[in-house]
């Protein structure tokens, strides 16, 4: 089994949602929308039980991780179980396939299968379950994405919501809580080793900070 390796920079900024819209416009002209259009993402976050990661992130740490298990369609047999782990600005997205019925069993908790596949990562993440990460929140969005012919993305997010109810994950739909308002959207930039100049130049109109927005944090900071 193969691990699927991301090594990029990403910023993350909130903006409002009249200014998506006029960002799009522009980005419309030089960018590829990926998927056509806006597509869900679900996932399920785990931590230890001193919330490690979670204080790591809020105390600001340079080097820290976060472990979840995503999905784009609850209906689907694929998942992906994650690490994403960030030193300053790079991170690297280290990612498992599984089908449902392995990722069912890692939620009720039994990480077994991870032990038998022959893989680093699954061995990894197995290590990290048996110590003692368990689920502490789902979050999910809707997202509206752009590609550039190298490896810039530029992300979208809308409509951030949680939800505790972690055996039903894979419902089609799951009682949430809603974290963002309608005006507010959550602006993501990716890119490995440069960011073109020519998005530099259309994003410097709309991105005026860099924000340090955590979907995780933000889940977890509400009951």
């Amino acid at each position: 089994m193969e691990t699927l390796k991301t090594l990029r920079h990403e910023f993350k900024y909130v903006i409002p949602y009249e200014e998506m819209l006029r960002l799009r416009k522009e980005l419309d002209s030089v960018l590829t929308l990926d998927r056509g259009g806006a597509y869900l993402v679900r996932s399920l976050y785990f931590d230890d039980f001193n919330d490690t990661d979670y204080y790591d992130k809020l105390n600001g740490e340079m080097v820290r991780k976060k472990v979840r298990l995503r999905t784009y369609d609850p209906e689907s047999n694929l998942t992906k179980l994650e690490i994403k782990a960030k030193n300053d600005i790079h991170q690297l997205k280290e990612s498992l396939v599984l089908d449902k019925g392995e990722s069912k069993k890692i939620i009720k908790g039994n990480y077994d299968d991870l032990l038998l596949m022959d893989n680093p990562l699954a061995w990894k993440l197995h290590e990290l379950f048996i110590t003692g990460y368990r689920p502490k929140v789902i979050i999910e969005y809707d997202r509206i994405a752009y590609i550039s012919n190298t490896t810039t993305r530029i992300t979208f997010d809308l409509n951030v919501r949680k939800s505790n109810d972690f055996d039903n994950f894979f419902n089609k739909k799951l009682n949430y809580f809603e974290l963002t308002n309608k005006a507010d959207v959550i602006l993501e930039v990716k890119f490995d080793r440069f960011l073109e100049p020519y998005i530099s130049k259309i994003l410097n109109k709309y991105t005026n900070r860099y924000q340090s927005v955590s979907k995780y944090i933000m889940g977890r900071n509400v009951m």
